[in-house]
């Protein structure tokens, strides 16, 4: 027996949205890029470097906020695996499922930063507004299937290709994202 849905309303694979919401898998509204792997001798000198426990449990991180660390990485090295404003960080791998996949939201550029490998780096292609990115990744339904997604061994783990798979909900307008945000926030 299917639940009646409320007019102005659609059942979708991530829930029940209002009928002008697109649904989209991740991987069509940006790329994912995983972060910098050196060897230990590489760190402790050089340039910023935004690592795990920078942003784990932390819906966002900027240079005022955050102590980076530094790694010694190239010029050609900080322009692969910068940060941008409106990026977001996944987090890769986590010793208990609810760790995984949790989100870091980059509010502006963080000149010559680079990223660990325990990260992947989301960059949407410009349909996601910067605030309405801050709630979307942490909104209860999205998370579930995020972990739902995830492998488990020794930890619980994402990979790119199941983060690009995971389906979004959003309004195709930017201003009704960031009244939904503005509210959200409130």
């Amino acid at each position: 027996m299917s639940e009646k849905v409320k007019p102005g309303y659609k059942q979708t694979e991530v829930g029940v949205i209002p009928e002008e919401w697109e649904v989209m898998p991740l991987g069509e509204l940006g790329q994912f890029k995983n972060g910098i792997n050196k060897p230990k001798e590489d760190f402790g000198h050089g340039f910023p470097f935004v690592n795990l426990m920078d942003v784990f449990g932390i819906p966002k991180v900027s240079a005022a906020t955050a102590k980076f660390g530094l790694v010694n990485s190239t010029q050609a090295e900080r322009k692969l695996y910068e940060l941008k404003g409106g990026d977001v960080l996944f987090v890769r791998s986590s010793v208990k499922p609810e760790g995984v996949g949790l989100t870091n939201l980059i509010p502006e550029d963080l000149p010559d930063t680079v990223f660990s490998g325990f990260l992947i780096r989301y960059r949407d292609s410009g349909q996601l507004a910067l605030e309405f990115k801050e709630h979307c990744f942490w909104q209860e339904g999205f998370r579930s299937r995020l972990i739902a997604n995830s492998t488990v061994s020794a930890n619980t783990n994402i990979n790119q290709d199941a983060l690009k798979r995971l389906q979004i909900g959003f309004p195709p307008n930017l201003s009704e994202q960031r009244a939904i945000a503005g509210a959200l926030s409130d």
